[in-house]
């Protein structure tokens, strides 16, 4: 029988706690308190989370560079839901200023202003919060209640490819917002993200 040196085991045990510390600190989980935050947008305004107490917020990882979040921009997607709800829309760019995806506030508002994406979006360079919600993908999705806490987290709708029309798809947050609207509560509440990987 072969033996297992304890330093070995010892070592990976270490890292088996390290990694299960780091998903627990995590957040981003529905039924939490949403991870506050003050970032600035692309015009260079503060945005606090606290500012929108007591309104429904709805956070959108975006990355001009992504095809999934630039597919979204250009069917309007978020635009369209965003006009259609009484709700604060917040686009979040948590790419690392020293990723090759990295685009500088100016190159990434005219790339806005060209798919006419006219909420906020934030600079998150750091990766600090978009690690404090444990944002995945681009675009990744999170419900903010009135409350203060994440009543959706995942995938925008049920389409990944984009192979459908707009009106054959499950649009996961459209239909959250609707629930919430009507003090409902939101089913599916959370669902896998896809797109691509936020450049942290």
């Amino acid at each position: 029988m072969r033996r297992v040196h304890t330093p070995f085991l010892l070592t990976v045990a270490a890292l088996v706690a390290a990694a299960c510390a780091a998903q627990a600190q995590a957040g981003g989980a529905v039924g939490e308190k949403a991870p506050g935050f003050t970032l600035t947008d692309l015009d260079g305004n503060e945005h606090s989370l606290a500012d929108y107490q007591g309104k429904v917020v709805v956070l959108e990882w975006v990355n001009p560079d992504c095809p999934f979040s630039d597919r979204h921009a250009r069917e309007k997607t978020m635009a369209t839901l965003a006009d259609r709800h009484d709700v604060v829309w917040l686009g979040v760019n948590s790419t690392s200023e020293g990723h090759s995806n990295y685009h500088a506030p100016a190159d990434h508002k005219a790339w806005a202003q060209k798919r006419d994406v006219d909420y906020a979006i934030l600079y998150d360079t750091s990766g600090e919060v978009g690690k404090a919600y444990g944002a995945k993908t681009t675009p990744h999705m999170y419900i903010i209640d009135e409350t203060g806490t994440i009543a959706y987290n995942g995938a925008i709708d049920d389409d990944p490819p984009g192979r459908l029309e707009a009106a054959e798809r499950t649009n996961h947050v459209g239909n959250g917002l609707v629930a919430q609207a009507a003090d409902r509560e939101i089913d599916p509440a959370s669902t896998r993200p896809y797109g691509c990987t936020v450049k942290y």
